[in-house]
């Protein structure tokens, strides 16, 4: 191998089982070459089994803090292997990011506005203006033939209380399940389709389907499932796209803080109408982006698995610049950034970033992988390089 790096990628991929044969013969003799490489890849090998010991164990039984600290230890001086073996983390799921096309404002217009900033927990809130906290005691509430629930593991849901068809009498209300900074909730629709909602992230949705139409708006980042029904299409309505599917996965991230949306297929396959009336379809491992600046829309081949793992509670970043970092990881943490120079916001990444940790333990381990060093200063997180002062 040429390069450290090229080994520890080769290392990994052994590891996560993704080597090839081939691969695995190339590192079986990179090993028998010296007892040097063979205590690496014993040191590799640890810092993975460690990191995944979460997945193993009750959060009861894992104290967070006292692996964090083993793990920072061994990673001094480790750099590389640490931010190596991250960009192998993987997931399986769909990505949109998105915005809103011609939405007509079927909800009621007294439904009231929130401000997201003044909550710290996700709230339902109803047609009639009232505001339910989501994350307290277990709840059924009954609007006509439909039951609203809502549980301790994050999750709403609405299911018909009859088998029978709804009569034409009985009024459509709208809720909008709103997700402040920092939490993510779970929601599954009257037509039974599951939607993962993000942090600052709002959905308007009705209690029920009427007719042949299924039509929901978002604001911000949500995952759908959507449930298969070919004689009535799924519409997601955003700021700058309409996204249309009969039953797949997909995920809508349409933040207004955000210049692109973007819509990215595991399964299925989409439809995708912009606001200057394009259309385009989009076929599994594809990713349609919207810039709504210019107006432009592209295609893509993308890992699905770096766009869709916030649904597990994470995100996988994998040669992504530090801004785009910052970007994401801003609907999680309350931050602002600095940067004492601007060559520094195109410094490249590959991490997993957990929701459990904190802010600072997300600070210090990439200052620990790089020549990047990162401050908090005065409520700022100041971005210079190592061994400078803060200005």
């Amino acid at each position: 191998m040429k390069h450290e790096n090229d080994i520890y990628a080769l290392i990994l991929a052994v590891l996560t089982g993704e080597a090839t044969d081939e691969e695995r013969h190339v590192l079986d003799a990179w090993l028998a070459e010296s007892e040097e490489h063979r205590r690496q890849f014993a040191q590799v090998e640890h810092l993975y089994r460690l990191a995944h010991a979460r997945h193993q164990v009750t959060d009861e039984a894992y104290d967070i803090e006292r692996a964090w600290q083993q793990v920072r230890r061994q990673t001094v001086g480790k750099k590389q292997v640490w931010m190596r073996w991250l960009s192998y983390a993987a997931a399986v799921a769909i990505l949109v990011a998105v915005g809103f096309v011609w939405w007509k404002p079927a909800t009621p217009e007294r439904m009231a506005k929130v401000d997201e900033q003044n909550l710290d927990q996700p709230v339902l809130m109803l047609e009639n203006g009232k505001q339910i906290p989501l994350k307290q005691d277990s709840f059924s509430i009954q609007h006509g033939n439909t039951l609203i629930q809502n549980n301790s593991q994050n999750q709403l849901s609405y299911k018909k209380i009859e088998k029978n068809v709804v009569p034409r009498t009985e009024e459509i209300t709208w809720n909008r399940l709103v997700i402040p900074k920092g939490n993510a909730y779970e929601l599954e629709l009257a037509d039974g389709t599951h939607v993962w909602l993000n942090a600052e992230s709002e959905l308007t949705y009705p209690t029920r389907f009427p007719n042949d139409i299924r039509e929901v708006k978002l604001k911000g980042e949500a995952y759908f499932d959507v449930a298969k029904n070919p004689e009535k299409p799924f519409r997601v309505l955003t700021n700058e796209i309409e996204v249309k599917v009969l039953g797949t996965s997909f995920n809508v991230s349409a933040y207004e803080s955000e210049r692109f949306t973007s819509v990215t297929l595991v399964g299925g396959s989409v439809a995708v109408q912009t606001d200057k009336g394009e259309h385009y379809r989009i076929v599994p491992s594809e990713q349609f982006t919207h810039d709504g600046q210019s107006h432009q829309s592209t295609i893509k081949k993308v890992d699905t698995d770096l766009y869709t793992s916030w649904t597990r509670g994470e995100y996988i970043f994998k040669d992504a610049t530090l801004e785009d970092i910052f970007d994401k990881l801003s609907h999680w943490y309350d931050f602002t950034v600095k940067y004492q120079h601007d060559q520094l916001r195109g410094k490249r990444f590959s991490l997993v970033v957990d929701r459990k940790i904190s802010l600072n333990q997300l600070l210090e381990l990439i200052s620990f992988t790089s020549d990047v060093q990162l401050e908090q200063y005065q409520g700022n997180i100041i971005v210079k390089r190592k061994g400078e002062e803060v200005q």
